[in-house]
């Protein structure tokens, strides 16, 4: 330990070398500022850039012309020569970005070549660790070897930069670096053959990784392009390409891997396309990443027969990337959310919740630009958006709801050209609800809040409440406090540790977690009702009547989701006939075949009925995943014309035995195009052996809440009534009512009029309705949105009772009066 101890003293005291370190160490800590703020322009990002480079360029010149002129004299610094010329290297990418972005393991087994280097070059004693340094040695390797190669095409234009501007010598570094390194470790090869068996392993384990990442790589996409319909002769011209490969893939590390070729990783191509950094597309919002593993297996897989739109559908569709392919007008890759407050109010009496969240949002870079926040809020089944707030110069604003064409040509506007600030939530298909708000940068973090009505889950005698699961920017590290309050007096049982604190629930945490609060399920016994405009909007049991039902075909809607026991179970009733889409053929499936059959549906993870085509009065038996194409993805296919033009004529009822519903069966039950109802598989042969169907009553003046089992109608108001429940009624009401003739408003102007006019009176998100938040009631005028008059407004966790009908305003008023006139002349007689 002595003898170590003096060696490091003495290689210290070496000429050069505590300057070289010096040098080192501060170049470095400026390199890791640099990369911490490569993807933003804070100030004094170029002047720290160009000094590291000036500093690295005059060290480089002037050890290297010591080393050349006095070897021996010098030789010894040669591993802090090459340390710093990767230091300069990775400087100037920042600038002239030749890699993308590189992960932190490329930088990191780079840091392990530099380390051994000092230990190797110093020719130490031998030792037991000695194997170890040049098992390193070898294996980070590799990671130079590659940059060699890759700028190898660019070593012609690096001679000419040398003598233009001299910054072109750091494109010929991984050269170098790679001459010098063999010559140097060749001469402890020959003094030691067991260090080039432990340099060689270490390569060689680089090698083996590659190879198994590769195979596995190479297989996946062997098994996209063999379901390319290209290669069938069965093509199905209604549906895009892409399908076909979507409802077959199962999404994992590799196939995700494959699709982001070009988009998000960077292909081989660009060994012999130096594009300085114009690689990727505005389409998908995910930072652009040169993975040189990724990107040498890529040379060896079988290249995918898709376009960029295709993947990116299929990304959407398989790996719920629809956040990352909105629209972004500013870019939002430095934003954090800084702390988040979940809100929640339950309504056990009609089965609602009111949830509201509020974000603070922060930037965690000093940039010259201000950056553009977007969330996605997945909510249950049946929720709506009610709510929209941002804080403008330390004041709330509130959203105005208006037609989604004006909020979104509004935002455009402002944000686009105008760079002010708004807030803007729209709906998306599949429960989810989009937020954006604009401007955020590191002097200026934002706050917005936003709220949802929500039905609660009535299942096995409980009242379940599902927490909103929320994609936006680094949600992880936010710091969170949840709060549950109950309107009446009910235990409560929470998925995650709520303290009671004051009558209310409290948890903080970190992050968002899904969570759950179950409380009894008990039956309506009084109406919970809410008042509006003359009208009563009333909370009951929904009422569930046995249609009398008799298929006259059904369709067995197979994927890789049911278990041949489940198909047995079906194709053993007695007396039905049962039959099965395969590539738009049908075929019939019974207890003979349904073995042979399934195989053909094994891999298919959702299927697209042709709704249209199958024969009127038909039953089909789904059992939904969780993924799958939507409406929006689906827009321009002759599929979905046919769907929306002649699916609702067919009276098909369609039967769910999963607790699922994918995207697309979730926006056909919704839409009404079909009678759709979600049980179980006995309740579901119990249904066709007695020939019965399950629905909802409805009526003109109704709608059915199936997820709480209730329903919400509409009275004509009497003088006895009293207006006892929260507004999220008449929301909820409203919503519904949307959503029933959401396909009616797609070519009827008048019907859309009507419900755009029902969605601002109750301020719901809706297909037809945005809220948006503008910085100026003049900005409201300029762009033609009339602010709330005579609505519901923002639901609000504080307010959610009844408001008072214009009778009641007359009697508040009257007591107003007498009171102050009372309070005046009591004060007149004691002066």
């Amino acid at each position: 330990m002595e003898y170590k101890f003096k060696n490091e003293n003495d290689y210290l005291n070496k000429i050069g070398v505590r300057v070289s370190l010096f040098t080192s160490l501060f170049c470095g800590f400026f390199l890791l500022i640099l990369l911490l703020n490569e993807n933003s322009q804070f100030f004094g990002v170029g002047v720290l850039g160009i000094l590291t480079l000036i500093m690295e360029f005059a060290y480089g010149v002037t050890v290297t012309f010591l080393i050349l002129r006095k070897r021996k004299k010098y030789l010894h610094l040669t591993p802090f020569l090459i340390l710093n010329w990767f230091i300069g290297c990775f400087c100037l990418n920042i600038f002239v970005p030749i890699f993308e972005d590189l992960p932190s393991w490329v930088y990191l087994t780079t840091l392990f070549f530099f380390i051994s280097n000092f230990f190797i070059y110093l020719k130490p004693s031998e030792n037991s660790f000695t194997p170890y340094l040049f098992f390193i040695n070898g294996l980070s390797y590799s990671i130079i070897l590659y940059f060699t190669f890759y700028l190898l095409p660019l070593t012609p234009f690096a001679c000419i930069g040398i003598l233009l501007l001299g910054i072109g010598f750091y494109a010929l570094v991984p050269l170098l670096v790679s001459v010098i390194h063999i010559a140097t470790i060749a001469r402890f090869f020959q003094e030691n053959r067991k260090h080039f068996i432990s340099f060689s392993a270490g390569f060689s384990f680089v090698l083996i990784l590659l190879f198994a990442f590769v195979v596995m790589l190479d297989r996946e996409s062997r098994l996209i392009n063999v379901r390319r319909p290209i290669n069938s002769f069965t093509l199905n011209e209604d549906l895009p390409n892409y399908i076909e490969i979507s409802q077959s893939l199962d999404p994992n590390f590799f196939n995700e891997i494959l699709l982001k070729k070009d988009i998000v990783y960077t292909g081989p191509e660009k060994f012999f396309n130096y594009d300085l950094g114009s690689f990727g597309i505005k389409q998908f919002n995910e930072r652009k990443i040169h993975n040189p593993f990724i990107t040498i297996a890529y040379i060896f897989c079988e290249e995918l027969d898709l376009s960029q739109n295709d993947r990116i559908n299929i990304l959407k569709s398989n790996f719920d990337k629809r956040l990352e392919t909105e629209e972004q007008l500013w870019s939002g890759e430095d934003l954090i959310t800084k702390d988040i407050k979940e809100d929640v109010k339950l309504y056990p009496d009609c089965r609602l919740a009111y949830t509201e969240i509020t974000m603070n949002i922060a930037c965690d870079k000093d940039s010259w630009r201000d950056q553009e926040a977007i969330y996605s809020f997945q909510l249950p089944e049946g929720s709506v958006a009610t709510s929209l707030s941002l804080w403008v110069n330390g004041m709330e604003r509130k959203g105005v709801l208006t037609t989604k064409e004006k909020a979104e040509k509004a935002y455009k506007q402002i944000v686009g050209v105008e760079s002010r600030d708004p807030s803007l939530m729209q709906w998306r298909e599949g429960n989810k609800v989009v937020v954006r708000v604009f401007p955020v940068s590191y002097t200026t973090p934002r706050m917005f809040k936003c709220g949802f009505t929500t039905p609660l889950k009535a299942e096995d005698n409980e009242l379940k409440y599902e927490s909103l699961s929320i994609k936006g920017p680094n949600i992880s590290n936010a710091s969170t406090v949840s709060r549950i309050q109950i309107k009446g007096k009910t235990t409560v049982e929470t998925s995650k540790n709520f303290k009671l604190q004051n009558n209310f629930y409290i948890n903080e945490s970190k992050g968002l977690d899904d969570w759950q609060a179950i409380i009894p399920l008990n039956k309506i016994s009084k109406p919970n009702s809410f008042a509006w405009k003359d009208k009563i909007y009333e909370v009951k049991e929904s009422q569930k009547e046995n249609v009398p039902f008799n298929a006259s075909e059904i369709i067995l809607d197979l994927n890789s989701n049911w278990t041949t026991q489940e198909i047995e179970s079906f194709v053993n009733v007695k007396g039905k006939e049962f039959y099965v889409y395969h590539d738009k053929e049908k075929k019939a499936i019974n207890k003979e075949n349904f073995k042979t059959i399934f195989l053909d549906f094994k891999y298919l993870h959702y299927s697209l009925l042709p709704l249209y085509e199958i024969k009127k009065n038909s039953l089909i038996i789904t059992k939904s995943g969780k993924f799958s194409a939507n409406f929006e993805e689906l827009n321009e296919s002759e599929y979905l014309k046919k769907i929306r033009n002649l699916t609702k004529s067919q009276n098909l009822k369609v039967i769910n035995i999963s607790v699922n519903i994918n995207p697309f069966w979730q926006t056909i039950k919704e839409q009404k195009y079909v009678d759709f109802y979600q049980t179980s598989l006995r309740n579901s042969l119990r249904m066709l052996h007695e020939n019965y169907f399950i629905k909802f009553k409805t009526a003109e003046n109704m709608v059915n809440i199936e997820t709480s089992n209730t329903s919400i109608q509409e009275k004509s108001q009497d003088s006895t009534f009293k207006s006892d429940g929260p507004n999220h009624i008449y929301r909820m009401y409203a919503f519904g009512k949307v959503l029933e003739e959401q396909v009616k408003i797609q070519s009827d102007t008048l019907a859309s009029n009507k419900y755009v006019t029902l969605a601002k009176d109750a301020n719901i998100v809706t297909p037809i309705s945005s809220l948006i938040v503008l910085e100026t009631d003049e900005d409201y005028k300029k762009n033609g949105i009339e602010k709330n008059v005579d609505t519901l407004g923002n639901a609000s966790i504080k307010n959610d009772g009844a408001v008072p009908e214009p009778h009641e305003w007359i009697l508040i008023i009257i007591g107003l009066t007498t009171l102050f006139v009372y309070y005046r002349k009591n004060k007149t007689q004691k002066a």
